[in-house]
């Protein structure tokens, strides 16, 4: 999940280190962004290069597009979280005794959480009347598991991402994988502290949802996804490769490291404006 997420940020850095290079790097004169605003025109006597101004001006468009694209997506997940806590508000209630959690009454087994700053856990009473009460507080676990490690903004971030630049096959893959890893680590929190039987006993009832980028509801997948996390929890443990956390941090370092520092290189190597 880490180097997923190093992946993504690198991908970020060496598409904005080449933006910046793009417009401000000063291949021909008038070409550089700045002294287009210093100037307006160049005053040098040269005419400005054909190709160079079309650079500027796709870049630039392709800057604008992407951030279209982009901020919508974020605006409509924010608007739509509030409008299902706004809902909530109405017809859910509190549980006793649990601070975080509110109850929905609906027949259907159902446990997920959406960010809020009051009682972001919702539980229905269907899901109440099939779990043991160690089940309920797996589950529960799970889902503040997902509220305290931040999933929804990862998953709102990428979905942003994804959005802006559909082309790239890694904020692709990294929109279709992440989701799933985020669910095996809220798994393992829940069992560090409750062990596996109570969570695959919960698993084996519920439709369980989680942070998704948007308002949460239930997903045709979420039953094929609950099968994988039992198949997986149930199964014996894997011994673990020998240096794979050693091997992860390099990979990490180096998906953000290198293009930032390639960036980084690039911009200091520029003329200074004056």
């Amino acid at each position: 999940m880490a180097v997923w997420a190093a992946a993504a940020g690198g991908t970020f850095l060496a598409l904005a280190g080449l933006a910046v290079l793009g417009l401000l790097w000063p291949s021909t004169p008038g070409h550089r962004l700045i002294d287009w605003i210093a100037d307006c025109l160049p005053k040098d006597g040269h005419g400005i290069s054909l190709a160079a101004a079309f650079t500027t001006a796709l870049v630039l468009t392709a800057g604008a597009l992407a951030l279209r694209l982009a901020i919508p997506r974020i605006i409509r997940t924010v608007r739509e979280r509030r409008e299902h806590r706004d809902m909530l508000d109405v017809v859910a209630g509190d549980l006793s005794g649990v601070p975080d959690v509110r109850v929905l009454e609906h027949p259907m087994p159902l446990v997920y959480c959406l960010p809020a700053r009051e009682r972001p856990i919702v539980v229905t009473t269907g899901a109440l009347d099939r779990l043991e009460p160690a089940e309920v507080e797996a589950v529960l676990a799970h889902e503040r598991a997902h509220l305290r490690q931040r999933h929804h903004l990862v998953l709102m971030l990428v979905d942003a991402l994804q959005a802006a630049i559909p082309w790239l096959g890694t904020l692709r893959l990294a929109h279709t994988t992440l989701p799933g890893l985020l669910e095996l680590a809220a798994d393992d929190s829940a069992v560090r502290s409750h062990g596996k039987a109570p969570l695959v006993g919960a698993l084996r009832k519920l439709a369980i949802t989680s942070c998704s980028a948007g308002a949460l509801a239930v997903n045709p997948a979420t039953v094929q996804i609950a099968h994988l996390r039992v198949a997986r929890l149930c199964s014996p443990q894997a011994v673990p490769l020998r240096n794979a956390r050693p091997l992860s941090w390099i990979a990490i370092a180096a998906a953000v490291g290198v293009p930032a520092a390639l960036a980084t290189a690039g911009i200091l190597m520029l003329p200074l404006p004056c």
